[in-house]
This record gives structure tokens, C-alpha cells and sequence, in this order.
């Protein structure tokens, strides 16, 4: 498994009476998925005009917002419910300032798109996590061939002496 450098920050003094941690942990590991975020959402937002309806309007929004709920469950190292809602409520909460913003409008496709976003991050993770913890769960069993009434194969490995091959004879 790749090692990603940390950096350790220490919390202001007033942050640190209130929550367990001494210090914000800002690995790559976890900067990467907002990092793709940010870089998604400009080059999404210099290609196409924003408030226009185009072929692949949810797209993107899918894109958009399965990028955004991978950024928020990595950075801040929340529950994967947590990060869900509240990526689901910023779906929301933007789509309802696009119907008070000129040349936007509001939409429920979009909205709905915004959840599959959501919903196939959370259903991704959870997939991983399962994996994951079916792989560890399980250990691998040794076959026990006495308890099938099997033996084991008799293997010999040849050197080349003529002791160890058993068509050779020393009669020549």
C-alpha cells in the first residue's frame, strides 16, 4: 500500500480544549479527492457556460457531486452519513440560490442527479469497507486432505544423483 507524506498542524489552543486531537492531520491522501474536486469543478466551469442546459448537464452534476462527498468523508474524517447529508444539503441548498440567481434556474433532475452523486460515493465506500472487512475476517484455511481421505502427493525433487531417481540403477 502507497505511504502518502503528513503533515501534522497543531490546533489552535481554543479548538483544542473542545475536541480530542492535537492536530489537524493534512496527508495527501486526504487533500487528493479535493484537490480533483477543485480542478473538476474549474475546468467544468471554463468549458461550459454555467445555466445553460447541455447534454451533459447531469453528468456532471453526478460527477460533481460523488467528487464532493469523497472531499468532505476524507478531509474532514467524518462519517460516511455525515459527509452524505451534508453533501446532499449543499446539492440542495445550491440548486434553491441558482432559482433566485439570474440567468440559473432551479431544477429537481438536477437535484436528483445531486443524490446519485451522493448515493453511488457512499454505496462505493461501503462496497470497500465490506470487502475489506470480509477480506480480514476470513482466514484462509489450510486443506486438511486426511479428514477427505486423501494423502498427499509424494514429490521428489531431482538433484541428479543417481540415488535420488528411481528408474536409475546402479547395475549398468
Amino acid at each position: 500500500m502507497i505511504k502518502f507524506p503528513v503533515i501534522r498542524l497543531k490546533l489552535p489552543a481554543i479548538i483544542q480544549d473542545r475536541v480530542d486531537q492535537h492536530y489537524l492531520d493534512v496527508s495527501l491522501s486526504r487533500l487528493i479527492p479535493l484537490f480533483v474536486l477543485v480542478v473538476f469543478g474549474v475546468l467544468i466551469g471554463l468549458v461550459f457556460e454555467t445555466g445553460v442546459d447541455h447534454p451533459y448537464d447531469k453528468v456532471i452534476h453526478i460527477g460533481f457531486f460523488a467528487l464532493l462527498t469523497l472531499s468532505i468523508h476524507a478531509f474532514f474524517c467524518c462519517r460516511l452519513r455525515i459527509s452524505a447529508l451534508v453533501a446532499f444539503a449543499l446539492g440542495i441548498a445550491g440548486e434553491v440560490v441558482q432559482g433566485f440567481l439570474p440567468h440559473h434556474q432551479m431544477s429537481l433532475p438536477d437535484t436528483f442527479a445531486n443524490a446519485i452523486g451522493v448515493a453511488l460515493t457512499v454505496a462505493l465506500i461501503a462496497l470497500i469497507r465490506s470487502e475489506t472487512r470480509q477480506a480480514l475476517h476470513d482466514k484462509q484455511d489450510d486443506l486438511d486432505l486426511t479428514q477427505m481421505g486423501l494423502e498427499p502427493v509424494r514429490t521428489r525433487y531431482l538433484s541428479g544423483s543417481s540415488e535420488e531417481r528411481p528408474d536409475s540403477s546402479s547395475d549398468k
